[in-house]
């Protein structure tokens, strides 16, 4: 094995709220020879002295080696970001790399580049390098933030743009003020509209992102050789398939005042499932026509009992993902399945009917957030 690279920091500031950009020079060896898009493993000392190993993306190109930049997020969970967060100048760090394949070989087809919050390290990289190269192929930039104070290096772009007319980017806010003058959503709601057989596209950021961003070019057509990703996962993050999500939103706007958590054995037939949801809608004072929609751990999706239950009743069925269950409220003390699934689906702590059992079915109900009084 490789002996650590060297490096001393020579400057940092906060660039965005809860990021930080930190500027190295290469100490030993004098260069590090790396290409744009790749990381790097900083080893980070934590408050205790131990030395915590954490790959990074480098956030600047190769022409400015012998110096490389980090720019790193703030996360609680992750000691070697507070390193990164408190490091001094003239501290020397080691490291190994510089790592990966996240790097373009294709100098002909254009790019599109799509990345959420620090995702721009790599993607930043990745067009610096890129636009001092001679040639006509354009570089659109697609990122993501939640807000304006996220936004970081806007300048730059700008500048970009102006000197370069085959450069253009859009950044997407999902929590906009209604000051923001730009585009309001995701940044894979503008991915579509990119979908093109002479582009290559560079994936960079939040697991749950790329895995959406995946499904719109597959659905678009786009071949997988043609999209490289960098995945960046954030602690408790979970990645809930993109049709679900989309279902779970509609499902909002349908009128009902109680979501329905339905747990069952499997095999359950569906007059078994019926029975014992009007069983616990009749015992809170309700029937089938004050339910939203229904709801359900994963695993009971492929359940035809429960499918066959819900087209008969002319009502949707949200399905939630174990690590979604292990994460929802539990009022009672004694999480359930059906209980927890209500709850997600509801968007609310407050259950009407704790769960109610028969041999082969459980029923819960919670009350929907924001919407009219539940009464008995």
């Amino acid at each position: 094995m490789s002996a650590p690279k060297r490096a001393v920091v020579i400057g940092g500031e906060m660039v965005a709220h809860g990021v930080r950009r930190v500027r190295l020079r290469m100490l030993e060896p004098d260069r590090m020879g790396y290409r744009a898009g790749q990381y790097i493993v900083l080893h980070a000392r934590s408050g205790d002295g131990t030395v915590v190993k954490r790959a990074y993306s480098l956030a600047s190109a190769p022409g400015e080696d012998p110096e490389f930049s980090l720019c790193v997020r703030r996360i609680p969970e992750r000691p070697a970001s507070g390193f990164v967060h408190s490091v001094a100048t003239g501290t020397e760090v080691t490291f190994s790399g510089s790592w990966g394949k996240f790097v373009v070989d294709d100098r002909e087809r254009n790019l599109v580049l799509v990345c959420t919050g620090t995702g721009m390290s790599p993607i930043g990289a990745i067009l610096e390098d890129e636009i001092v190269r001679p040639g006509t192929r354009r570089i659109h930039l697609l990122w993501g933030l939640r807000q304006e104070s996220d936004i970081h290096g806007a300048h730059r772009l700008e500048a970009l743009a102006a000197a370069h007319p085959r450069f253009s980017y859009t950044i997407a806010l999902s929590r906009a003020t209604d000051a923001w003058p730009g585009f309001r959503g995701r940044v894979t709601d503008l991915l579509a509209a990119e979908a093109g057989l002479d582009r290559l596209f560079y994936l960079a950021g939040n697991g749950a992102m790329i895995a959406d961003a995946e499904e719109i070019l597959a659905a678009a057509g786009i071949p997988a050789e043609a999209v490289r990703k960098e995945v960046f996962f954030t602690p408790g993050q979970v990645r809930v398939p993109l049709g679900e999500r989309q279902a779970r939103q509609a499902n909002r706007q349908r009128a009902g005042t109680v979501v329905a958590g339905v747990a069952l054995h499997a095999g359950t037939p569906a007059e078994d499932v019926r029975a014992a949801l009007t069983a616990a809608l009749e015992a809170a004072g309700l029937s089938v026509s004050a339910v939203r929609n229904l709801a359900a751990g994963a695993k009971a999706s492929d359940e035809p009992g429960l499918r066959a239950t819900a087209e008969a009743l002319g009502l949707p069925v949200e399905f939630y993902l174990p690590a979604e269950v292990e994460q929802a409220p539990d009022p009672t003390g004694n999480k359930s399945t059906c209980e927890a699934a209500a709850l997600l689906s509801a968007g609310h702590t407050h259950l009407i009917q704790t769960k109610r059992k028969t041999p082969t079915v459980t029923v819960a109900l919670a009350a929907v957030a924001g919407g009219s009084r539940v009464t008995h």
